[in-house]
């Protein structure tokens, strides 16, 4: 949405108008509620030891940093648990992870070794290709790992769920 969408409309100047006022009015979920709404605390309890996976995407593309963490650490009960080389792709990147299945493979393995490390009962995340990603290397192992995006930890907590 943010950075393509309003290509699709670049012949037609009423649609491309369109298109960015879309654009503009669009945000990624911890974005929305920090940077937007000034929202840093939801009221939510998840007493869980908790680490977090930032996508290439959201990080990268987005500019998604600090957000979540502002949001986790108002979570009562949340143990964070900074994920070690936290910032490595977990390897599902669009068709890369078809195009380059061992190498993907081998990135997501190495992904769910760090998860392992941090000894954390929850995994969260902001991007769902990637949870379902690194979910399905956990499962394939036998790992108990909960993997869940931050909104989920957040409804949870606050009994929305």
């Amino acid at each position: 949405m943010i950075h393509h969408y309003p290509k699709l409309f670049e012949s037609d100047p009423v649609q491309l108008a369109r298109a960015e006022r879309l654009r503009d009015k669009s945000y990624e979920f911890t974005q929305f509620l920090v940077n937007v709404l000034g929202v840093t605390d939801v009221g939510a309890s998840f007493p869980h030891k908790v680490t977090y996976h930032p996508s290439c995407h959201g990080t990268r593309l987005l500019g998604v940093k600090n957000e979540p963490m502002a949001l986790m650490s108002n979570v009562r009960g949340l143990e964070f648990v900074p994920l070690p080389f936290a910032e490595d792709c977990c390897g599902f990147g669009g068709t890369f992870a078809v195009k380059m299945a061992d190498i993907s493979g081998a990135m997501v393995s190495e992904k769910v070794d760090h998860v392992k490390e941090t000894e954390a009962e929850v995994l969260v995340g902001l991007d769902m290709a990637c949870l379902m990603n690194i979910a399905g290397n956990l499962r394939y192992r036998g790992e108990q790992v909960r993997v869940m995006h931050l909104a989920e930890v957040l409804a949870e907590g606050a009994g929305l769920a």
